[in-house]
């Protein structure tokens, strides 16, 4: 009976992450700047063409860490994987489990640990590393010269080496791949 009921959640899990994928693709079909981020505007414009996911107040929203206000220019943005990692996307909630959309960024952390083989690495190696990678679309990392920059002054705060599991290498990620890896708020945020 236990592998039945695994079975079944297993299967149960791969269905919820085909509908985490829908999600996403409406999401980034929004997204004209590749930034990872969507209008608040067109968010809740989608209802009106017969989305009916998108309906989350922007209170709650700011609760869940999916809402960008920093940008008077862009105004209120949704956070794309933020919003897909959010409460609000699990399908099944148990005391010991949830059934959420896959964090894809976990992949990209997971081969860059496996590259370095250390939970601190310089710049230089990570930038190895994530310049042969794509994104889920199959597009390189866009490695320019400003976020090679914050890669660097990221290990200077730290001795010369990043700390893979920190908020700021986080961040980095975030807009190295700013579609798969959500945004780190600091605590309190």
């Amino acid at each position: 009976v236990p592998e039945l009921v695994g079975g079944i959640g297993k299967s149960f899990a791969s269905y919820w992450e085909t509908e985490c994928q829908v999600i996403k693709a409406s999401l980034t079909d929004m997204d004209s700047t590749s930034t990872g981020r969507v209008r608040i505007s067109d968010f809740y414009g989608a209802n009106l063409g017969g989305e009916w996911r998108f309906g989350e107040s922007e209170g709650y929203l700011r609760m869940l860490g999916a809402l960008d206000e920093s940008s008077p220019w862009r105004g209120t943005q949704v956070i794309i994987p933020n919003y897909l990692q959010a409460a609000s996307n699990c399908i099944v909630s148990r005391p010991h489990y949830m059934v959420c959309c896959a964090n894809e960024c976990e992949d990209v952390l997971s081969e860059l640990e496996a590259a370095v083989g250390a939970p601190l690495a310089t710049p230089e190696a990570i930038l190895e590393v994530v310049g042969n990678m794509t994104d889920f679309n199959d597009r390189p990392a866009p490695l320019d010269d400003a976020l090679r920059g914050q890669l660097r002054r990221v290990a200077e705060t730290h001795g010369g080496k990043v700390p893979l599991h920190g908020r700021l290498f986080a961040q980095w990620l975030h807009f190295v791949f700013p579609r798969e890896c959500a945004f780190p708020h600091r605590a309190g945020e």
